[in-house]
């Protein structure tokens, strides 16, 4: 009995011990987001190349840095396209990479290819929706975006073949990557809201510290 209670308490020691250490983490990497400094031009949270959307009525700035390979990046998707519907008028939304897998620069200079036509939206929301067929994990084929890209009301898919070798987008990348570290940025997707990074991933966390900066 008495080897019994020594392991519970060793157990529940343990316990304390690694919530006290993720506390502890999560406040340290809190506080060296918090020491950046910001530029006057916003970086490195924002940079002059980035895909920028909204009003910003409110001066509220949302960061998401993303990879589109991503698949939490494509489940929360949604989630960012609802927050933006109900908030565009106050709101910046910027878009930032990680260009973490693969396949994943090359995405990434299609959905920038479609943005010198005006086709950025409508391109991303083609990379997500069909994420689990040209990223399968077993059997990817990143060349099926062609396809799905060419499907774009209005796009000029010979345009976007040409403008994927623009050498700017990779040069983009790297910046994104580098501000990304800067800004202890590990995984996708990691959202900023002012400066203040998304602690869980869920709409109702989101739009919290969204209406919280809108509304303070």
């Amino acid at each position: 009995m008495k080897n019994k209670k020594i392991v519970v308490i060793s157990l529940l020691v343990l316990v304390i011990a690694f919530i006290a250490g993720t506390y502890l983490y999560k406040s340290n990497e809190t506080k060296k987001v918090q020491n950046v400094t910001t530029s006057e031009d916003g970086a490195p949270y924002i940079r002059a190349h980035s895909p920028k959307f909204g009003d910003n009525k409110k001066n509220v700035v949302v960061v998401e840095f993303l990879d589109p390979e991503c698949e939490a990046c494509a489940a929360f998707h949604p989630i960012m396209k609802r927050m933006y519907k109900e908030n565009y008028e106050d709101i910046s939304l910027v878009i930032r990479y990680l260009p973490n897998h693969r396949n994943s620069r090359f995405v990434v200079k299609l959905l920038e290819a479609s943005r010198l036509q005006n086709k950025y939206n409508e391109a991303l929301d083609v990379v997500f929706s069909t994420q689990d067929k040209w990223a399968n994990h077993n059997n990817p084929q990143p060349g099926l975006l062609w396809t799905y890209i060419a499907k774009i009301e209005g796009i000029d898919i010979k345009k976007v073949e040409e403008d994927v070798k623009n050498s700017n987008f990779d040069e983009m990348m790297d910046i994104d990557s580098n501000d990304g570290r800067t800004l202890g940025v590990r995984g996708t997707p990691t959202i900023f809201v002012n400066g203040k990074k998304l602690a869980v991933l869920s709409y109702s966390t989101l739009i919290e510290l969204v209406e919280s900066e809108i509304y303070k």
